[in-house]
């Protein structure tokens, strides 16, 4: 395919009736008038030059342009490395020279090979003036050419373009990547048909969200320092790499370490892109100094909106547990937030279905809210507890909340019954879908009248009476308390809670929440009264309403579960209150193992550090006082013994 039209076969009397130079003719005088070489081939350098057949080189401009501050010309030159200026007003350029294949000149002049006969050369230009071209003479002169014709830049997809693109390209290198400069000349480089020997990448898959047009793609690429490498939609927009995860791929340094040495350390990547739908096909692209590659190409697949569902395909893309935590800020949570925080929105639109059974107390002193999840045969060992504590019955408005609709039908059916058995009043609440701890809680509280609140767990039971009673007086004899629970013990009667602190997890690069003294005898648990403590589990927990109220309620912000509790004293905290546990209050809770860091699924494991790197970045400042404070008290210890 020819880029622009081709001289005509001659020979050295035509060409000198074109008005070519006759090699064997003196040179003109220098007032001879300036050639012109966009209007017929010039004759150039001395005689012989090698690759012409004995005859003097050839030089001609095809097509001049000026793009915006660009100036660009188009043409071909029999000897391929002969130096080329561009002058503005007499007065050299900075130019750039990029050469191109010119089959098209290597046929008509019967030149062997004709790689690089064509060049674009390239120079920056501010304002108006005439430009022209300038080479040297055979006779170690300066030669110069008329001024230059400009045109406007050709249209996208012209021949002409084919040529201009690598000259496009060469310029993006002198401006900064990704800068509006770079991006406008990049988007008209041509693609390369040529292989990249500075680049090499695969994008293995990727999926988009319908609903919030968040995708995340996944791949690996490595390059030189001189190459750039970029993502780029079907709409023409660069999706730069600076903000993708990076990791190391041990198969990717197999197979072109050598290629790239560090340039391929961390070739391994993932990258949240925003505006892309499902079926969106995006690109790898990189830039050469031969011009623009595609590397690789992906269409996406469909990620759901449903947040669980999303997690477990995100959580799925490979890496190793240890390192999880350093993508989740960049990747997973700004894609899973959006979708959870959709689903609580919905929440609102939803009908509540609620009953009351028997007559709530005139002026309850406390809301008992309980969140029932799976299992609902825990409530009647529940509401015997209750029915032989008095003071619950005269100050205690009770509070069940469905949050599965799998036990909707067959509470609700339960329910007089167990009102008619064991004479205590209570209400359920049913919020027509399952809003997990922090959602089912808040529901619950929205249906609460009292001035205190005690959130409970269905499978925890209070060992005897008066234990309600005995959380609310702390908080009525305490007004920096923001929180307080009492010892919790496993059916064996060892400790499960006495108040909650935060560990470090190096090796997965998490704060958890740790129960000091867990599964020791009560007898020795060194809290015999009222403590101070980090934080208290949320499976019984008693605040008032005013409080909660004021820290906005529990965060419905972590997935699945784990942290909310925390989450809630570490705000109680950050508005000046104090957390408390009241070991002299016993409850038995049958907690639920599953929800346990360690012996679990994979995805299980990953949702936990998924809520506790949540919880770190919230908490970052409490976080560390409390290890400060604890180092400190640990340093005490150790010089008093």
């Amino acid at each position: 395919m020819k880029l622009f039209n081709s001289p005509p076969k001659t020979d050295a009397k035509s060409e000198g009736a074109r008005g070519m130079a006759d090699p064997d003719v003196p040179s003109e005088p220098a007032a001879v008038a300036l050639p012109d070489v966009q209007v017929a081939p010039i004759a150039i350098g001395a005689s012989g030059a090698t690759g012409t057949g004995g005859m003097a080189g050839r030089l001609k401009v095809d097509a001049s342009y000026r793009i915006e501050s660009l100036l660009m010309v188009v043409g071909w030159c029999t000897q391929a490395d002969f130096p080329l200026e561009l002058r503005a007003d007499g007065q050299p350029l900075a130019t750039r020279r990029v050469s191109v294949d010119r089959p098209d000149v290597a046929q008509s002049l019967n030149i062997a090979g004709g790689r690089e006969l064509g060049f674009v050369l390239v120079a920056e230009v501010k304002g108006a003036g005439d430009f022209s071209m300038s080479w040297p003479s055979a006779h170690g002169n300066e030669e110069h050419s008329k001024p230059l014709t400009l045109m406007p830049a050709p249209a996208p997809g012209a021949s002409e373009q084919l040529a201009l693109g690598r000259a496009f390209g060469l310029m993006a290198f002198t401006v900064p990547r990704f800068s509006p400069k770079w991006l406008d000349l990049i988007a008209k480089v041509s693609v390369s048909a040529m292989p990249c020997r500075d680049a090499k990448g695969f994008l293995e898959f990727g999926a988009a969200c319908e609903l919030t047009k968040d995708a995340v793609i996944v791949g690996w690429e490595a390059h030189t320092d001189i190459s750039t490498v970029w993502l780029e939609d079907e709409q023409g927009k660069v999706h730069p790499l600076d903000k993708a995860y990076r990791r190391f791929r041990q198969d990717v340094q197999d197979a072109i370490g050598h290629e790239f040495a560090h340039g391929s350390r961390d070739a391994g990547f993932a990258i949240r892109l925003q505006g892309l739908k499902p079926g969106a096909r995006i690109q790898l692209k990189a830039l050469s100094e031969t011009g623009v590659h595609i590397l690789s190409e992906t269409q996406c697949s469909t990620l759901s909106a449903e947040p669980v569902a999303a997690a477990r395909w995100l959580f799925g893309i490979g890496i190793p547990i240890a390192e999880l935590h350093q993508r989740l800020p960049i990747i997973d949570a700004p894609v899973l937030e959006p979708l959870l925080e959709h689903r609580q929105r919905r929440w609102n639109e939803l009908p509540v279905r609620t009953k009351q059974l028997g007559p709530r107390p005139d002026e309850p002193l406390v809301s008992v809210v309980i969140p029932l999840y799976g299992r609902i045969d825990f409530v009647e060992h529940q509401l015997i507890e209750f029915a032989a504590d008095s003071w619950f019955s005269r100050h205690a408005e009770l509070i069940y909340v469905l949050d599965d609709p799998r036990i909707v039908d067959s509470f609700s059916e339960q329910a007089e019954t167990l009102h008619r058995l064991y004479k205590i009043s209570f209400r359920w609440v049913w919020g027509n879908t399952n809003r997990g701890f922090s959602g089912a809680n808040n529901l619950g509280a929205t249906f609460a009248t009292a001035p205190h609140l005690v959130f409970l767990n269905s499978d925890a039971f209070p060992q005897k009476p008066g234990w309600l009673e005995a959380l609310i007086d702390v908080l009525n004899q305490h007004p920096d308390i923001g929180a307080v629970g009492p010892r919790l013990v496993f059916a064996d009667g060892s400790v499960q809670h006495s108040g909650m602190e935060f560990r470090r997890r190096d090796e997965l690069g998490i704060w958890v929440n740790h129960h000091p003294g867990m599964g020791l005898d009560p007898s020795l648990d060194p809290h015999k009264g009222l403590t101070r403590v980090p934080a208290v589990t949320g499976a019984c927990i008693a605040l008032r309403r005013a409080d909660l109220d004021r820290v906005g309620g529990w965060d419905t912000g972590y997935l699945i579960g784990d942290f909310e509790d925390s989450d809630l004293c570490l705000k109680l905290r950050s508005e000046g209150q104090t957390i408390a546990y009241l070991p002299t209050v016993q409850l038995t809770h049958l907690e639920r193992q599953s929800f346990k860091l360690l012996g679990q699924d994979e995805f299980r494991t990953r949702v936990v550090i998924y809520n506790a790197v949540r919880h770190q970045e919230r908490w970052a400042r409490l976080l560390a006082e409390d290890a400060n404070a604890q180092a400190i008290s640990n340093a005490t210890e150790a010089a008093a013994s």
